[in-house]
């Protein structure tokens, strides 16, 4: 009697074990299209990790772009002589920009040609926000010895803007008061003579 009831719990404990091995199989076997969904959800999240990893390395990040604006990087010369340093993110400057111009005369009584240089610097646009200074890998001291300006600007802005890029010798930025937001109406420019040696 008491061989029959070993031999009974066995044969139910191999059947609770058989039953609960087939669920497992079953549960592990998956269709093509949860297998391609599957899929999907793993690239997406992979994704997303680089994105995040993408921001964690960025040291110098960009200020959020206001909804139909435009975000313009121009490359800063002679920072020395402008505010170098001081220009950061939300930063308001008004943006100069210069060139030269050489005129040629040919001299009375001679065949010589003599040469003349003019520089102009020329106020384009007023009370632009900066977005920001440096490139996006550069750290805080290396932001502070910027060699471009990115800020924002309308689309009509950016074409005059990518225009004087090309046109001009370079620009300077006047760094405003946050709180002043006048804007001059008349043109302003000046145009000088530069002289023999002089360092521009």
């Amino acid at each position: 009697m008491n061989t029959k009831k070993v031999w009974l719990a066995a044969l139910v404990t191999g059947m609770i074990a058989a039953v609960l091995i087939y669920s497992a199989f079953v549960t592990n076997i998956t269709s093509p299209e949860e297998e391609a969904q599957i899929a999907e959800e793993q690239a997406a999240m992979e994704e997303q990790e680089a994105e995040a990893e993408f921001e964690r390395n960025k040291v110098n990040p960009i200020v959020e772009i206001e909804e139909g604006k435009r975000a313009v990087s121009l490359r800063v010369t002679h920072t020395e002589e402008g505010v170098s340093g001081y220009i950061e993110p939300k930063s308001q400057v008004d943006i100069v920009a210069y060139q030269t111009e050489i005129e040629e005369e040919q001299e009375e009584d001679s065949e010589d040609i003599s040469e003349t240089e003019f520089l102009t610097a020329e106020l384009i646009l007023q009370d632009v926000k900066v977005l920001a200074s440096g490139a996006s890998a550069d750290s805080e001291n290396e932001a502070l010895r910027y060699e471009t300006v990115t800020v924002e600007v309308t689309p009509e802005e950016g074409v005059l803007l990518s225009l004087a890029a090309k046109d001009q010798d370079g620009f300077y930025f006047l760094l405003r008061n946050e709180e002043d937001g006048s804007v001059e109406e008349d043109e302003i420019s000046l145009t000088r003579q530069v002289m023999k040696g002089e360092r521009q």
